[in-house]
């Protein structure tokens, strides 16, 4: 049997310490060194004492001797410390596949993902024909549904077309492909859809003309109240006649039509579809809008008088010329009698 892993650790080879590993176990469950230490621990030295001096006393309180003897200094230990060093590791793992082996093996695994894709999709495209042999067969022939909007020769083709598919999904073709399925479903719609759009027609169109009146007579009555207010004075004669003759046509085409599908039966294509009606009354707004919210231009600004501050600056510049000119003003003459002398 094969190991699981293999963990290749780069260590000096003249030492002797002790290797510290870690080893994890990562998300799919497999062992993994994360780290490899090389731990030595060493003493670090300590500054040596000096006993230079020694002197003795005397024990009855004599005079004291005095000897100077060199003493050899001697290093002390430290406390051990420990000295850290990654080391570089490399890991086999033999059960593990090549990059070709990887490659092929993926390829496996996205054919089985598009095989079950196909699979997957071609059952919702036969759950799809089904389901709407279903629901149209049942909807053709119900008076609150799609019957009053297909003629009764549409409505037999069309039947005669949903049982022959019915046997046919349940037969031969109850394993037939994806794209056989859609096909079948595209030839079906071909009949049902036509059908489909007049029921939607005839329910939106009246919603539609109404919307569309509703904006021409807005228009209609704006014009003809406008023409005497002064807030929009400012709107020209050709722009008032721009949307008259909008209006004018919009009406005339939104009667036209009127009149047209008022002579069609519901199981016919419709004269004027809601489309056609949303285009006209969005190009009516597009054309009317735009005029009746015209702003109005900004009054002109009338310029400042500068004429009167300008002509009482000229007046104080005036003055001390002409008192230049005629030199010191003339002193009064002094009229009081000479007093007496006593």
């Amino acid at each position: 049997s094969k190991g699981i892993a293999i963990f290749h650790i780069n260590a000096p080879a003249d030492t002797d310490c002790k290797i510290r590993v870690n080893v994890k176990q990562d998300i799919h469950g497999s062992l993994t060194l994360s780290s490899a230490q090389m731990v030595e621990e060493y003493f670090e030295e300590e500054a040596p004492a000096e006993e230079g001096v020694e002197a003795k006393a005397n024990d009855e309180g004599g005079d004291a001797k005095v000897e100077d003897k060199p003493k050899e200094a001697t290093p002390a230990k430290g406390k051990p410390k420990l000295k850290k060093t990654n080391l570089e590791f490399s890991i086999v793992r033999p059960l593990d596949w090549t990059e070709a082996e990887l490659q092929k093996e993926i390829e496996v695994e996205v054919d089985m993902a598009n095989g079950d894709r196909i699979v997957r999709e071609t059952a919702d495209a036969r759950n799809e024909l089904e389901s709407y042999i279903y629901d149209m067969r049942d909807k053709i022939i119900s008076e609150s549904q799609l019957a009053s909007y297909c003629t009764e020769a549409e409505k037999t083709a069309f039947s005669s077309l949903l049982e022959s598919f019915e046997n046919w999904l349940y037969e031969e073709g109850f394993d037939a492909t994806k794209s056989v399925y859609i096909k079948k479903i595209d030839e079906l719609k071909k009949h049902g859809t036509p059908i489909e759009n007049r029921q939607h027609e005839a329910r939106t169109r009246p919603n539609a003309m109404s919307m569309l009146q509703k904006t021409i007579q807005k228009y209609t009555s704006w014009l003809n109240t406008s023409a005497k207010d002064a807030s929009y004075a400012h709107i020209t004669d050709d722009e008032r006649a721009t949307c008259s003759d909008k209006l004018d046509k919009a009406s005339a085409w939104m009667y036209d039509m009127l009149d047209k599908q008022g002579e069609l039966a519901a199981n016919v294509d419709p004269a004027v579809t809601v489309e056609q009606i949303y285009g006209q009354n969005k190009g009516l707004n597009d054309t009317v809008s735009p005029i009746m919210h015209k702003p109005k231009p900004k009054p002109k600004v009338e310029e400042k008088k500068e004429e009167e501050p300008k002509k009482e600056e000229q007046k104080k510049e005036e003055e001390p010329k002409k008192e230049e000119e005629g030199g010191a003003a003339p002193e009064p003459m002094d009229t009081s009698e000479p007093m007496e002398a006593s």
